[in-house]
């Protein structure tokens, strides 16, 4: 894996509290947005819109698990200003078994 796509990775990890984009993440590796999103997918295998929305959800999944926070909060904590959006994503998700913990 290259350099720029770990740190495409470590950045999106070290801002799910945020609202990102891929734009967002392609300016922090110094890449224009489409370059990103081909070498991304090229090495990851999805394109990172589908790898944030997994990361989010998987540490949504992990935060439920182990800590007394509600769904509220884990949303926020997760980049969901709506936790009602969040619950629609994450029971979808769940469901279709996208989560990979």
């Amino acid at each position: 894996m290259s350099p720029r796509t770990r740190l495409a990775i470590a950045f999106m990890s070290a801002n799910l509290d945020r609202v990102i984009s891929v734009a967002d993440v392609a300016q922090s590796v110094r890449l224009s947005r489409s370059r990103l999103s081909y070498l991304f997918t090229t090495e990851v295998g999805i394109p990172p819109t589908q790898y944030l929305k997994k990361l989010r959800l998987e540490t949504a999944c992990q935060l439920l698990e182990t800590s007394l926070l509600c769904v509220k909060e884990v949303a926020a904590n997760v980049g969901y200003n709506d936790s009602t959006h969040f619950m629609r994503e994450f029971k979808s998700c769940a469901n279709s078994r996208e989560l990979m913990v």
